[in-house]
């Protein structure tokens, strides 16, 4: 077998899950390996199945980072299968497992059937899935993630956390919380997979209901707004139904799974000691934003003013701080018809474990679906508010960014379904979101800034979109600080 710790440090940075911008590895230990086939109901003896457990050093101030790596074994690859291949010596072929359905069956079915395995344990207590004597069939789901997802049999979602941390992983304890709840507003959780992590335990994978035929809710809005650009130029956008109808649900929906989380994991009331450690965490972001984006400075005052107004907010009659989403956006829910599922409770990929877990205010997921129908909207044509933006970028598909009618098309399609979906969350919570302006504002832009930092990451041709949007409310700010 290849040095597996020099190949996966060669191999690691071509993942799409590997967060390889800014932070290549510089070397890679292997900390454990988990056997998980063949075990008594084995794939063909020629293949072997192993989870690998490896801390990756990075360069500069990156630090290190723990990941898991399910590996297959074998002494060459059968035709028809191509998985991502790790290294290839002296006749053994290392690969990413989850590529090969071989291998995927019978972790399944251990996870599935709460049957153990060395160093790996599943979660006890849950349904599993109703199973097919035969192997099972499987793919990986090519979308851009920090995660690596397996469709199983068309009908169950196999999703593997790749970077493991100490501790349960927020998307599998919120989803017991809800499980608890009776929620119908999520998949159904069928199992999951802890495993040892030095001498804690950490959690490697959920197994899940697939919801089949249903679309995005990022493809949705896409989809609407390229409508609303045929018809930019010829008449007004109609003020009600459509996907704003939907939206609307959408709306209830996410004051339902909160209702479900506050009664499931309980509540906590906010303090004026609370809003003065939620103001100096969003300004530490904000400051620590600053060095990867400098493009933010000229709007600093104003994002300074909108945070210090926080800790003078009344706290009576706020609604209390509980478990929440996290990380809450279109990608992040699914429609089928008029009803949607809320998907992915992990919480912002790059918060600590810590503040992913903790109770938070509902208004971070509000805010956080707020700016992601801006998004939708200024989508593959927004520029920094003092640059134009080239005639020949197109906008979702529709006319030229820089046409004015349709700019302001867009504009107003991002207020109207913003507005249906704070008026659907005030028809079940009883509260509108907008009521709490001071607070709101606040989510909404350290939501934004986070935006600009992981966009200059990761896709710094999109790091436009959310700093035009902290323009935007800077100035906003400004001129009511004015007034």
């Amino acid at each position: 077998m290849p040095d597996l710790a020099t190949a996966l440090t060669a191999w690691l940075p071509s993942q799409p899950w590997f967060p390889s911008a800014g932070c290549s590895p510089v070397r890679t230990e292997v900390l454990h390996i988990h056997p998980f086939a063949p075990l008594g109901d084995a794939p063909a003896e020629d293949v072997r199945g192993v989870v690998a457990v490896v801390r990756v050093h990075h360069a500069g101030a990156r630090g290190a980072g723990v990941y898991q790596v399910p590996l297959g074994v074998r002494s060459s690859l059968p035709p028809g299968l191509r998985p991502p291949v790790v290294a290839e010596r002296l006749g053994v072929v290392l690969y990413d497992a989850l590529g090969d359905p071989e291998l995927v069956d019978p972790l399944v079915r251990r996870i599935s059937a709460g049957r153990s395995m060395p160093g790996l344990c599943p979660e006890q207590g849950l349904p599993g899935a109703e199973l097919p004597a035969r192997r099972l069939r499987s793919r990986p789901l090519g979308v851009e993630q920090s995660n690596t997802s397996v469709l199983v049999e068309d009908r169950y979602l196999l999703k593997v956390f790749r970077r493991l941390e100490p501790g349960t992983n927020p998307d599998l304890e919120v989803q017991l919380l809800l499980r608890a709840a009776g929620s119908r507003s999520v998949p159904r959780l069928l199992g999951a997979l802890t495993g040892r992590l030095g001498r804690s335990r950490a959690t490697f994978a959920v197994l899940q209901e697939y919801v089949a035929d249903a679309e995005e809710g990022w493809q949705s809005a896409l989809t609407d707004l390229r409508g609303t650009g045929d018809r930019a130029r010829e008449d007004p956008p109609a003020p009600g139904g459509g996907f704003a109808a939907s939206v609307l649900e959408l709306g209830r929906a996410v004051a339902r799974v909160h209702g479900e989380l506050a009664r499931a994991g309980g509540t906590v009331a906010v303090t004026e000691s609370g809003t003065a450690r939620l103001a100096a965490g969003m300004e530490a972001r904000f400051e620590a934003s600053l060095t990867e984006a400098p493009l933010l400075a000229p709007h600093a005052g104003a994002v300074r003013a909108a945070y210090a107004a926080v800790p003078g907010v009344p706290v009576r009659g706020l609604w209390p701080d509980q478990r929440v989403h996290g990380d809450l956006h279109l990608g992040q829910v699914l429609r089928t018809g008029d009803r949607w599922r809320i998907v992915d409770f992990e919480g912002e990929p790059n918060a600590p474990l810590n503040e992913r877990r903790a109770r938070q205010s509902v208004l971070k997921d509000v805010a956080g679906m707020l700016r992601s129908f801006d998004y939708a909207a200024h989508h593959g044509g927004a520029a920094p508010a003092d640059e134009a933006v080239p005639a020949d970028r197109p906008v979702a598909g529709g006319p030229p960014a820089s046409d004015s009618t349709w700019g302001g098309a867009r504009d107003a399609w991002a207020a109207r379904h913003q507005d249906a979906f704070c008026a659907g969350y005030a028809a079940v919570a009883g509260r509108d979101p907008r009521e709490f302006d001071v607070l709101l504002t606040a989510h909404l832009l350290d939501k934004a800034v986070y935006e600009v930092v992981y966009e200059t990451r990761r896709r710094p041709e999109w790091a436009a979109i959310p700093l035009a949007a902290v323009a935007r409310l800077a100035a906003d700010i400004t001129r009511s600080r004015s007034a």
